[in-house]
């Protein structure tokens, strides 16, 4: 089958086993593996603003470099160390759509390195689909709506240079909301969400305090500032690595509360949220969620995570084949339904 032209990842992911395709993409990460004969190959996730698509590069694959404005050659070799730093560069791809135990996957037969001034990465970014004017908007509304002592801090945290970091990062380098304007995004929908939740036990008859609910999901991920840093595709800092969002983001809240002289009571509620919102210890968190509020913020983050790997693995999915690849984040297959 002839290669198509320059497809977007959206369009690489519909296309059938056998298919060729030419794209350019941003690398988002690579790693180096050997197969069961000692060869080296290499896992590679490149993203585009339609998504991101995780393949193979064997071996026998060609790796090129035509950054420079006038090449060397009309072959000039990518040497490995070069290859290893290719993260947060654009690539022009040529692959092929294998088929592997039933199931559909991506080889690249050819990576190229182009000019970053004339393929510049930030042109390539993914960024969350939903116009950022509206999570803006949403975001606060939320925080206006927000009383007591939990909504003042609210007001006077989101501000500045935190308040522009936070809007424009990522919520993660892989897994969910990995672009610009992720964090914003995932933070709005588990704060909405928990906020209905917190409303409806309420109404239940449940003590729930609903401005701590808002407050402490607004604030849940924001170690992820420190975690993770935005170049050109979101990348993992050193300290994300070895220290992780969660307790990044009880440092840095500690540090906020005692900077606008939060109460001993407010910071003990938030502060909780923050280190048990992942729900469990072999999750990351140090502890479990011990009162309604984190176990709410708890929940909604949960299913926020989950929706959004059933959407992405779904949303190029036909009739003819209504269930998913293996999701390895959820361990499942989501059925499109």
């Amino acid at each position: 089958m002839t290669a198509n032209l320059l497809l977007n990842s959206q369009e690489v992911r519909k296309l059938p086993a056998g298919s060729l395709f030419k794209a350019i993409f941003v690398v988002s990460a690579l790693s180096q593996k050997s197969d069961k004969n000692g060869k080296p190959y290499y896992d590679v996730t490149v993203s585009d603003s339609f998504g991101s698509i995780e393949a193979k590069v064997w071996s026998d694959a060609q790796w090129l470099d035509k950054s420079e404005a006038e090449p060397q050659s009309a072959d000039d070799r990518l040497p490995v160390e070069k290859i290893l730093q290719l993260a947060g560069k654009t690539v022009g791809i040529n692959g092929k759509v294998a088929e592997y135990r039933g199931q559909l996957q991506f080889n690249f037969n050819k990576l190229t390195l182009l000019s970053q001034e004339k393929y510049p990465p930030a042109g390539y970014l993914p960024r969350s689909p939903i116009p950022i004017e509206e999570l803006t908007g949403r975001f606060e509304t939320l925080v206006k709506g927000c009383g007591g002592e939990a909504g003042d801090f609210l007001r006077k945290v989101f501000t500045g240079e935190l308040w522009s970091r936070f809007r424009d990062w990522p919520a993660a380098v892989s897994h969910h909301h990995a672009y610009a304007n992720g964090l914003l995004e995932h933070t709005l929908s588990v704060a909405e969400c928990a906020k209905s939740m917190a409303e409806s036990m309420r109404t239940a008859g449940y003590d729930v305090d609903i401005d701590i609910v808002v407050a402490g999901a607004l604030l849940h991920d924001i170690g992820k500032l420190d975690s993770y840093r935005m170049i050109s595709v979101p990348e993992m800092t050193v300290e994300g690595a070895l220290l992780d969002h969660v307790a990044q983001g009880y440092m840095r809240f500690n540090e906020l509360a005692a900077q606008y002289g939060l109460t001993e009571k407010t910071r003990m509620h938030l502060g909780h949220i923050l280190l048990s919102h992942h729900g469990q210890r072999e999750f990351g968190s140090p502890v479990v969620p011990a009162t309604p509020e984190a176990m709410i913020v708890s929940s909604a983050d949960e299913l926020d995570f989950r929706m959004f790997c059933w959407n992405d693995s779904v949303k190029n999915l036909t009739d003819d084949q209504p269930i998913s690849a293996w999701n390895n984040s959820t361990q499942r297959r989501f059925w499109k339904r």
